[in-house]
């Protein structure tokens, strides 16, 4: 239910719009929080960016809060889906990692606003919503340490620390939003990067 003052004069979406509406909607949030800041930015600048009444935002969420949310939780989705897509090729555990890491740079290449929204933002998260968040964060590291520890138990890497290798690798994937520019003019292509920190961290980590 809305728990906006301005619902009682809003008029409901139809559900087909509203369905449409809704990746219009987080499209616009992700822009706004990008570019002003969570405390910058207000519902209405999103409501505007997308042309709607402020009120019919409240049809999609509770609070600008709950907005941040579910941006955070949609980023954990995403990357969660890119794991369960890599380990159903049933690779040796090096060559998963190799794709893992190219498929996640890769995510982070295209999804900057949203890495950035993720890292500068999420602290403004409170109670349930920066549990929920923050054992998502947890799942994100345990898939990457299991793989880990398979690849070293293989062989293929060596007597790593696996815990300050993840600290490595999401380092180098958070670091991202700082030195990509999307529009910008760049010698290497996402391919280049992509493969070339893959093969870095693989060979920071050999026997």
């Amino acid at each position: 239910m809305p728990r906006s003052s301005n619902s009682a004069t809003t008029p409901r979406p139809a559900k087909g719009e509203r369905r449409n509406r809704d990746a219009e909607v987080m499209e616009a949030a992700v822009r706004i929080f990008y570019e002003k800041g969570f405390a910058g930015a207000s519902l209405q600048d999103v409501a505007n960016e997308v042309g709607v009444l402020k009120g019919s935002l409240y049809y999609y969420f509770d609070s600008k809060e709950d907005l941040l949310l579910r941006i955070m939780k949609e980023s954990h989705i995403q990357s969660e889906a890119i794991f369960e897509r890599v380990s159903a090729k049933g690779l040796d555990p090096i060559e998963e990692l190799d794709e893992l890491l190219r498929e996640l740079m890769q995510w982070y290449l295209d999804n900057v606003e949203r890495v950035a929204i993720y890292f500068n933002e999420g602290r403004r998260l409170t109670g349930e919503r920066l549990e929920e968040v923050e054992a998502a964060g947890r799942r994100f590291e345990q898939h990457l340490y299991t793989l880990l520890a398979r690849a070293k138990k293989s062989g293929a890497i060596g007597d790593v620390d696996l815990r300050l290798s993840i600290r490595f690798i999401l380092g180098a994937l958070n670091s991202v939003p700082t030195w990509h520019k999307p529009s910008a003019q760049r010698r290497l292509s996402d391919k280049a990067i992509t493969r070339q920190f893959a093969s870095m961290t693989i060979k920071s980590m050999s026997p």
